[in-house]
């Protein structure tokens, strides 16, 4: 367990004042810098510095922040199980859009009986990822990229990355699509943050174009509404197979063969290293990896 010093580091970090910190705390001011000192003159680093009129942390201190915020997450977890070990727990978690239109809501029905209440947020992977890392939620079920040095996954299930249009689109006609040809058409497209988003920027990167090359750029937050608007033939989209698989079985939408285009991507659970519940979002990923096989 880390003393005191190390948790008003934290605040302080996450407030950028020492006057907020000791508000927060309710401590005097005096309290927060003595604690600071000698937390930096017993680990002999710098971990904070003022550039006036600003308070700067440095990257130790940066790095000893997540540090402190894991340990005091993975701390809780084995405590409350040390109090309450024959209790069921609740579970916190996350999914983006996409992987909540995917799975729920038989993913809930399927473990419900596994915990005492349940919550889910539905966000971006961005958002969800930020999530965790404050303790938030447990773990997240997410598309897109993250940090492999500060967060766990477990592949729940590969899934093609596509190009799909309304069937009467003059694009769905064609026997090969190139990607000058979707320049032409509105671009339906998820916000800033989401998973789906930055496949397809990086992707548009590769072939040194970008989002703004489209004729128009309609961005939508939520998955099931970009869904609609492509079966009312507004746009084109990119997003995961598995999303519209009814879509293009009675082929109310159509899937676009664009040249060069062959994206496939891991849907992950994502938690932090070492989490105490390890074992059981290993049993939980490959409920959820059946649920999906069984769709």
């Amino acid at each position: 367990m880390l003393d005191r010093r190390y948790q008003t580091f934290l605040t302080l970090v996450q407030t950028n004042s020492y006057t907020k910190t000791a508000e927060k705390l309710f401590i005097t001011q005096p309290a927060v810098t003595q604690q600071i000192t000698s937390l930096q003159n017993e680990l002999k680093i710098e971990l904070v510095h003022y550039d006036r009129p600003n308070l700067v942390i440095t990257t130790a201190g940066k790095q000893l922040a997540a540090f402190i915020e894991e340990v005091t997450i993975q701390s809780n977890a084995v405590l409350d199980h040390i109090k309450h070990p024959s209790i069921k727990r609740d579970l916190h978690f996350g999914a983006t859009l996409s992987f909540n239109h995917i799975v729920e809501p038989d993913l809930i029905h399927s473990i419900q009986d596994q915990f005492a209440n349940i919550s889910c947020i539905v966000a971006n992977t961005d958002e969800i990822l930020d999530q965790i890392s404050h303790g938030g939620i447990e773990f997240g079920l997410v598309e897109g990229n993250f940090d492999l040095s500060k967060f766990e996954h477990l592949t729940i299930y590969n899934d093609n990355f596509v190009a799909v249009c309304h069937p009467d689109n003059p694009l769905a006609q064609k026997p090969a699509v190139s990607l000058t040809d979707c320049l032409k058409y509105p671009l339906l497209l998820r916000e800033k943050g989401s998973g789906t988003r930055a496949i397809l920027e990086d992707w548009l990167g590769t072939q040194n174009y970008n989002t703004a090359d489209f004729r128009k750029v309609i961005t939508v937050g939520d998955m099931l509404t970009i869904i609609k608007m492509l079966t009312a033939n507004m746009g084109i989209s990119f997003l995961y197979r598995s999303l519209v698989s009814n879509d293009l079985d009675n082929q109310t939408l159509i899937q676009l063969p664009v040249t060069d285009f062959n994206i496939e991507r891991e849907l992950s659970m994502v938690f932090l290293h070492h989490s105490f519940y390890e074992s059981q979002y290993q049993a939980l990923a490959t409920q959820i990896h059946h649920t999906l096989m069984s769709k």
